[in-house]
């Protein structure tokens, strides 16, 4: 339900944030990362899923071809069938069932490296047996891991790496000659190292388009001179957030601020003054809506609306005289006002409280009314309704106290 932030003032976002600052080490910051790894997994599945069944048909072949030729090492087929098979597998259904996808890297993961253990060890036995090209199964396991089952980069790299290392110790163990161990340890090795150079570089990409993507999104979803959401964003917003707090039986505060005369300040000091007018009281209200839920959208002209998610008391009671009081303290000449010689806002608030009968467009149409109240009472004031008070029609706006500035 909750939003991402924008400051207004410098148009910055948890995105562009991350952007600039870099990934170098592959870690985005707070709930960013998260967010990532969701999208990550989501976008390798469908790789994941053919790489799955390309890795089961293969165990299937590779068993079938050493039957076919009557290799000498039988049970090694036991161990293909009865283990590697099982765990791909396994693998398939964390990727396919809806349910099981939240534990698809740790299941992929674990999964993979059993899976590493026995054609390492299967590599040596074959390899014993004078069979040296099975070299091949685990190089393939280890480009599996880094490429295929769309692992991170610090998991995928940590999996080759121990790998390697159940390789040399195995062989050792094993009694593999050194000259042949040292061989097929460095082969290893480099294909880890280049499984894991691409692997690192998917990612860094992958980050990336993720965080630009983001960026264009959020841009969209923004007002172009403020920063703040725009009118459709909140739209979407106050529905979702209305029906959260009937369910959860929470009160809700819907807050109106308007510009007191600025048409005529536009008038006087020209629409660049205006702009600017508008994004720095624009900035004023959102250093305001400081807790996670607090909800700031531009309305429309220099109307914007804040919405406050089950506020406690002396909060929502306090903020929107904050609200009228901080903008005044910005100190800017309004020569044309006669509410105040500096530019001030109205500031109409609706409290929705649990178990209210109104509907949403009542609530909206509450906090409008108690907004046109305080201009038609001399402007520069807070003015609050309770929605089961109020005995504004739901579906009649009161434009008709719409007065111009």
């Amino acid at each position: 339900m909750e939003l991402p932030k924008l400051d207004p003032g410098s148009h910055g976002s948890p995105f562009a944030d991350q952007l600039h600052r870099g990934f170098a080490k592959l870690r985005f910051s707070g709930l960013l990362e998260k967010e990532f790894r969701e999208f990550y997994i989501a976008q390798n599945l469908p790789r994941a899923r053919l790489s799955g069944l390309i890795a089961l048909i293969l165990v299937l072949a590779v068993t079938s071809i050493d039957l076919v030729l009557g290799g000498k090492t039988s049970y090694l087929n036991t161990l293909r069938l009865g283990v590697l098979c099982p765990i791909v597998a396994v693998i398939g259904v964390a990727i396919s069932l809806p349910g099981a996808r939240r534990y698809y890297t740790e299941v992929a993961a674990i999964g993979v490296t059993i899976v590493g253990f026995v054609v390492t060890y299967i590599s040596h036995v074959a390899a014993l047996h004078g069979q040296s090209y099975v070299l091949a199964g685990l190089v393939l396991v280890i480009l599996y891991a880094c490429l295929f089952l769309g692992l991170l980069f610090d998991i995928a790299i940590t999996i080759a790496a121990l790998l390697v290392l159940t390789h040399f110790v195995m062989g050792a163990f094993m009694s593999l000659p050194l000259n042949e161990l040292y061989y097929m340890t460095a082969m290893l090795g480099a294909a880890a190292v280049i499984g894991g150079i691409a692997t690192y570089n998917l990612e860094h990409a992958l980050r990336t388009n993720f965080l630009e993507t983001r960026l264009l999104n959020e841009l969209a979803e923004r007002d172009g001179l403020t920063g703040l959401y725009n009118r459709r964003i909140f739209d979407d917003y106050i529905g979702r957030v209305w029906r959260q707090s009937r369910r959860e039986d929470v009160a809700l505060e819907i807050i109106f601020v308007d510009i007191d005369y600025f048409k005529i300040y536009n008038d006087l000091y020209g629409h660049q003054a205006g702009d600017d007018c508008l994004k720095k009281v624009a900035s004023t209200i959102a250093r305001c809506a400081k807790r996670p839920f607090d909800f700031l959208a531009r309305y429309g002209g220099e109307e914007f609306v804040l919405v406050l998610y089950g506020p406690p008391d002396d909060y929502a009671r306090t903020l929107p005289e904050q609200i009228r009081a901080d903008v005044l303290d910005l100190v800017i000449p309004h020569a044309g006002s006669v509410a105040a010689k500096h530019v001030s806002v109205s500031v109409g608030v609706a409290l929705a409280r649990a178990g209210s009968t109104r509907s949403l467009n009542g609530a909206i149409q509450t906090a409008d009314e108690a907004l046109y109240q305080a201009k038609r009472e001399g402007r520069n004031r807070v003015v609050f309704k309770d929605t089961n008070d109020s005995e504004v029609e739901t579906g009649n706006f009161r434009v008709v106290y719409r007065e111009i500035g």
